[in-house]
């Protein structure tokens, strides 16, 4: 799961939970301190009034009226921070309670820190006597609960301001590493163009110096496939140009050296059958028929191989009439199955070695479609769609050209091998620039494509 998570992901979780820690860490310091401060000061302010006290009480004892003074002295110290100040009669334990009711309800904090400090209170009583008389008790009570509401809003105050400063941080650092992992996203969008065979992606190089060398070994890895895309195409080419010579070479030597002699053996059974017959044999006769035919047969299949070594109707009379006089043959050759073939009057424009790979894609998906679909009814369509430019096309003719066979067979089975014919075509078609998809149509049957560039819509334009 882990390894799913994108590395700027992880930069910006790492960032914000270095920034969470501090912020906590800073949190718990600030409260942590409650305790031992709050303590500190009361007891500080607890030792000061009673020295304070200690120095006036011998004017109160001077005083005409010691009573009003001694009250007086007492109400001067009601304002005092972290301390409370009352004139007790008695041992002061009632006052004491109730400054601590008091200080609990005035305090402001929660009642987990509170509980957390647990700062007991200070408590100093000085007693008051003139000669055998007793005025009372001044009673000093170290009040922490002012310093506590002081440091749980120092908290909330270190708190928020450290929350937008963390926040702040996080925004600019995850705008850093956004940016400076931005040439591992151009290094990634150019890889995947490679990988679907665009071999003309480039990286632009940006950033520190490791995205640029990364950018520049993308570049040189690119160059190289295109080096070698370019050599496998011009290899690709020289074999079918070769093969192509070859089939040239056999189809005249069939059609020069093998036609002859076949004529001659034919002419020469028919001949031998006349003379036979008039001379009453006819049991040698019927031989010499027989021999006439077979020898008429291997004619048909000389002549059918000729068409299939090298088409002469595509040298003839074109690639429309070509096609035209290629499907009519197999109308006659399966009279069952449908043939229909429609095509733009934009494919004579093909130039000759276009013009041979469009007549070899027919040829080979007809006789497939004929001798392993199973179908009734084919379709042959060639046409151009909207395409966007397509690269190492060297026949303009060819951008856009779409070659479709489709029929109502037993479709394409899953574990179903290309034949070597298939894989000529398809090498032919590759060659030239384009891409075979074979699939099974929605509504039964198989789908043969050549396509020349990626189309923009789907159907013929």
């Amino acid at each position: 799961m882990w390894q799913k998570v994108s590395l700027r992901y992880r930069l910006n979780l790492l960032f914000g939970a270095l920034l969470a820690s501090w912020m906590i860490f800073d949190f718990v310091r600030i409260l942590a301190d409650a305790g031992p401060r709050a303590r500190a000061e009361a007891e500080s302010m607890t030792r000061l009034t009673s020295e304070f006290v200690a120095m006036a009480l011998p004017h109160v004892r001077e005083a005409p009226e010691p009573e009003p003074a001694l009250a007086a002295l007492v109400d001067s110290l009601q304002n005092l921070r972290h301390v409370r100040v009352a004139l007790s009669g008695n041992d002061g334990l009632t006052i004491v309670g109730a400054f601590a009711a008091a200080a609990d309800a005035r305090s402001r904090v929660p009642s987990w820190l509170a509980a957390m400090v647990q700062t007991p209170l200070g408590v100093s009583t000085i007693p008051v006597a003139i000669g055998e008389r007793r005025l009372g008790s001044i009673v000093i009570v170290g009040d922490p609960s002012d310093e506590i509401d002081e440091v749980w809003a120092a908290a909330r105050t270190q708190a928020l301001a450290g929350g937008v400063l963390a926040l702040a941080l996080l925004c600019a650092t995850s705008l850093f590493i956004r940016r400076a992992l931005k040439p591992l996203d151009v290094a990634g969008s150019t890889l995947t163009r490679l990988e679907s065979g665009d071999y003309a992606a480039r990286a632009t190089p940006a950033g520190s110096p490791e995205f640029v060398e990364t950018c520049r070994k993308i570049n040189s890895l690119a160059q190289a496939l295109s080096d070698l895309s370019a050599a496998e195409a011009h290899l690709i080419e020289r074999l079918i140009d070769v093969q192509d010579e070859e089939r040239k070479t056999i189809a005249h030597e069939l059609h020069d050296e093998i036609g002859p002699h076949l004529f001659a053996l034919r002419a020469g059974a028919a001949m031998l059958a006349a003379r036979l017959r008039a001379g009453g044999d006819h049991v040698a006769e019927a031989a010499a028929v027989s021999l006439s035919a077979q020898v008429e047969s291997l004619q048909g299949q000389n002549r059918r191989i000729l068409a299939q070594l090298r088409p002469a109707a595509l040298e003839e009379f074109g690639l429309i009439d070509a096609l035209q006089i290629l499907a009519e043959q197999w109308r006659k050759a399966e009279p069952a199955v449908a043939l229909a073939l429609s095509s733009s009057e934009r494919i004579a424009e093909l130039g000759a070695r276009a013009r041979l790979m469009a007549y070899r894609f027919v040829q080979e998906g007809l006789t497939n479609a004929f001798r392993h679909s199973g179908a009734r009814h084919i379709d042959v369509t060639l046409g151009y769609v909207p395409t966007n430019k397509v690269a190492n096309v060297s026949d303009p003719a060819l951008s856009g050209l779409r070659i479709l066979i489709c029929d109502d067979g037993r479709g394409v089975g899953e574990q179903a091998k290309p034949s070597l014919g298939f894989l000529g075509m398809r090498e032919r078609v590759q060659a030239l620039g384009g891409e075979v998809v074979i699939s099974n149509a929605l509504e039964g049957g198989a789908r043969i494509e050549a396509i020349f560039g990626a189309p923009t819509q789907p159907g013929f334009a």
